[in-house]
């Protein structure tokens, strides 16, 4: 499976599930799909849709990728802090662990069981390969 953030420094475009050296013109292209919870998180009503102060962000590329209300609490402290986005592939999860706003961690799940997540490094701007492995 390939990651969207294998190798991403500041200024690199994302790149999605499956592809092969294409760069997305919008780089959180699934934004249009529905999320799927098939998880132990807590799913917790989230904010009102137009209250922009609750959505997760992403910057790439100097511009801000606003990604939506966190709807699931991944960490159950009682504070959604993460969202899903389908794919072809699989599913992505963007986490907020820090309760800044910014997505800090991403974690993708291939429909093959394969796993891979990254954390971003607040000092350099760099996607930092985390776990990876199969589910199951």
């Amino acid at each position: 499976m390939d990651s969207i953030f294998d190798g991403l420094g500041p200024g690199e475009p994302l790149r999605g599930p499956g592809d092969h050296g294409e760069a997305h013109t919008d780089p959180l292209g699934s934004i249009g799909f529905d999320p799927v919870f098939e998880t132990v998180a807590a799913i917790r009503p989230g904010p009102p849709a137009d209250d922009l102060d609750d959505h997760l962000w992403m910057h790439e590329d100097g511009r801000i990728w606003d990604l939506g209300p966190a709807e699931v609490d991944t960490d159950d402290d009682g504070v959604n802090d993460s969202l899903t986005r389908n794919g072809p592939d699989g599913f992505t999860v963007y986490t907020d662990s820090d309760r800044d706003g910014q997505v800090d961690k991403i974690t993708e799940i291939g429909s093959d069981g394969e796993f891979s997540s990254a954390v971003l490094d607040p000092e350099t701007g760099r996607w930092i390969p985390g776990d990876s492995g199969r589910i199951g």
